[in-house]
């Protein structure tokens, strides 16, 4: 197994929180089930396997890195397996099961190439709110 070394500086650590945010964020709303469960029968839940927060659009684009409504929570076996190798398969899938305003969002935020400055502290504010409303 390689083990990465993780950065120091504050953007990358923030971002990690950021993550973590999300990753919880999706729990609370999937009910702790991979987004394609009921489709992939993959058994993916929190407890048997490992969950992660997948953005729907590239994680280099800043505008929407941070926005839990363009990223679903996927078991590791959909995530680093089956996306990975399937991505139009994938994408048509996710696509098929969201909101039509959250695909309408995806498709803009992809088609938008502008570089935009985030206020990476300000986002992480914003999910512990939107995290906190999710418990109570």
């Amino acid at each position: 197994m390689r083990i990465s070394k993780q950065s120091s500086h504050s953007a990358a650590q923030q971002k990690r929180e950021i993550q973590g945010l999300l990753r919880e964020i999706k729990i609370k709303e999937q009910g702790g089930k991979c987004f394609l469960y009921k489709k992939r029968g993959c058994g993916g839940e929190v407890g048997k396997e490992v969950m992660q927060f997948d953005h729907l659009v590239s994680r280099g684009n800043s505008a929407s890195f941070a926005d839990p409504r363009l990223g679903v929570l996927l078991c590791r076996p959909c995530h680093g397996g089956w996306k990975q190798w399937h991505k139009p398969d994938y994408d048509r899938l996710v696509k098929s099961i969201l909101p039509k305003e959250i695909v309408e969002l995806w498709e803009r935020v992809e088609a938008d190439k502008k570089p935009y400055r985030m206020d990476w502290k300000l986002e992480i504010v914003y999910l512990k709110s939107k995290l906190k409303g999710l418990s109570t």
